[in-house]
């Protein structure tokens, strides 16, 4: 209702400010149809952007710039329309035409930025939303197998390992504490997890109660080390929740890449290793060097 509002408003503009210089102002010596049709096109065109502006409205900012800018333009190129069959005074066209083109262009290039701008930012929040786990702020799964897929595809492939980790019993943590509870662990862990490994190693949720950790320049002894290192340290991890403190173990499935393996090969190692880490009774690590050829 209020688009349909804003359009007969505009078209009522257009008539009555064209019949008023039809009645006051002469018609010219010497019509240019050359220059008279370009100028209808043009005009057309700015009074088509103007009826399609609505569907900017959702973007307030944005939306009143480029709907005051359009709305100068297409004035000063009705007012050049007309200017083909009136004899237009001087004072008009300065005011309407020169004037209006450049209040225009002003605004709609301030829109257009603003919206650029926009639409940075929400493209550089979209992407963080899409590699940042929003509870633990670690990489997500999606952008973990992005990177170790460029590695792998990387002409010069420096040996790696990956740690595959898994809360054990969670599931009884938070039907005992509740999943508020639950949630703090996993933001713990994540911490402790980061401040196990290097700056260069990629530490990512890998979903649910399972994390997962790329360790770049690694062997099958260093994965080994780091793994028991982060499975001693969560031992000794006390989380405080409603004055009950919680104390969890995990397990840890290791493997080392040294042969030409695909991503999903790597992926399904370590969690075979993992399964085997708790069918050794939870809270251990298990190594596998992975020694296929390429």
């Amino acid at each position: 209702m209020i688009r349909s509002t804003a359009i007969s408003s505009l078209y009522f503009f257009v008539i009555a400010y064209t019949a008023l210089q039809t009645w006051l102002l002469p018609i010219t010596y010497q019509i240019d149809i050359y220059s008279l049709f370009f100028s209808v096109m043009i005009t057309a065109t700015l009074l088509f952007s103007l009826v399609n502006m609505q569907k900017v409205k959702y973007n307030p900012d944005v939306y009143k710039y480029l709907m005051a800018g359009f709305l100068f333009l297409f004035i000063a190129t009705l007012t050049d329309t007309l200017d083909e069959i009136f004899v237009q005074p001087w004072l008009l066209g300065a005011l309407f035409e020169d004037i209006g083109q450049l209040i225009g262009f002003i605004l709609v290039t301030y829109g257009i930025s603003k919206w650029i701008a926009q639409n940075n930012a929400n493209t550089t929040k979209l992407k963080k939303l899409s590699e940042t786990d929003e509870l633990t702020q670690l990489s997500t799964r999606t952008h973990f197998n992005y990177q170790l897929t460029n590695l792998l595809v990387s002409p010069r492939i420096e040996t790696f390992s990956i740690l595959l980790i898994n809360i054990d019993n969670f599931k009884l943590t938070n039907e005992r504490y509740s999943q508020a509870a639950g949630d703090i662990v996993l933001k713990r862990l994540a911490n402790k997890l980061i401040d196990c490994v290097r700056k260069t190693d990629t530490v990512a949720r890998w979903g649910g109660e399972e994390f997962i950790i790329l360790l770049n320049n690694s062997n099958d002894e260093i994965a080994k080390q780091v793994a028991e290192m982060i499975r001693e340290k969560t031992e000794l991890l006390c989380v405080e929740y409603n004055h009950d403190i919680i104390n969890i173990t995990v397990s840890i499935g290791a493997v080392t890449y040294k042969n030409e393996l695909k991503s999903s090969d790597l992926i399904n190692d370590a969690e075979q290793c993992l399964s085997k880490a708790k069918q050794q009774g939870k809270n251990k690590v298990h190594v596998r060097m992975n020694t296929q050829d390429s």
